[in-house]
């Protein structure tokens, strides 16, 4: 059995096996609602928590408010010197200035307007239930990954040197052979890390079995070699569940608004070549 995916090189996808004693950790604050100075400028806790969320950094990370006082820093030292030296004066930095600002209202306003309810302890529990490959029936697997370049991946006549072996040497031995470059190692990755149309496919698979990455530049082929449960606490769980139904129901209501945003403003496309795909009229015969 192969899944073959078309999409760029697999980084690692974000952990999922959130820790419940992390969910009651929070970052220790200071006494004070001012929490720098430089250059004379005040850095205040709600501007360091703001930019907390700028940078995408959990509020139980310990590291989380010395990341973001850095970068406030950085910012207040750099645009002062960038003042100093008159470059908000000038019209690109101006045009710089005012996207920024429009970029920054915008991410506020998307937001909050496509933040959903909280899920009821009812929807948690059906999402733990139909996802087992998440929770009861989490798994970690064992790879042997072949890399290679994708020019050199003819998916009819090199599937039959590797598709139902226990390993790539037959295929290794063809790429020798042919004189192309590849790299094989050996990888462990638990199930959940994965994106969900993987990770569903992963559940039915065994080892011999195989997913195939195709990027624009490497093709990477991921042989099971192994599988186990993931022992995991379900007092863990409802967390997670809760976590993963939130980010998907955003997702879905960022995705309708700007749908209904970009039909009410009839919004009109006259570059093709910025346009999207479905918005170029196919040339006529």
């Amino acid at each position: 059995m192969r899944l073959a995916l078309v999409i760029p090189f697999l980084a690692a996808a974000a952990a999922l096996g959130a820790d419940a004693h992390a969910e009651k950790k929070t970052v220790a604050s200071g006494k004070t609602q001012v929490v720098a100075k430089a250059e004379g400028k005040e850095i205040t806790l709600t501007e360091l928590r703001i930019e907390m969320a700028r940078l995408g950094l959990s509020p139980t990370d310990p590291d989380a408010e010395r990341i973001a006082l850095e970068s406030l820093l950085n910012r207040v030292l750099l645009a002062g010197a960038a003042r100093a030296a008159e470059l908000h004066r000038k019209p690109e930095t101006m045009a710089r200035m005012y996207a920024a600002q429009d970029q920054a209202l915008a991410d506020y306003y998307l937001a909050l307007a496509s933040q959903p309810p909280e899920p009821t302890r009812e929807e948690v529990d059906d999402y733990i239930r139909e996802n087992p490959s998440l929770f009861a029936e989490r798994k970690v697997y064992d790879f042997s990954v072949l890399t290679l370049e994708t020019k050199n991946f003819n998916e009819k006549a090199l599937t039959p040197l590797f598709d139902r072996e226990p390993d790539f040497t037959r295929l290794a031995a063809v790429l020798d052979k042919a004189g192309a470059r590849y790299a094989i190692a050996g990888a462990t990755q638990s199930g959940a890390a994965f994106p969900a149309p993987i990770r569903e496919q992963l559940a039915k698979y065994a080892p011999r079995d195989n997913i195939v990455i195709t990027g624009d530049r490497e093709t990477q082929i991921m042989k099971i070699v192994g599988a186990r449960n993931e022992a995991s606490d379900p007092a863990e769980w409802p967390p997670v569940a809760r976590r993963l139904l939130i980010e998907a129901a955003t997702a879905k209501r960022a995705e309708e608004l700007m749908a209904r945003l970009k039909k009410d403003a009839r919004v009109a496309y006259y570059r093709p070549s910025a346009a999207p795909a479905a918005a170029v009229s196919p040339k006529k015969k």
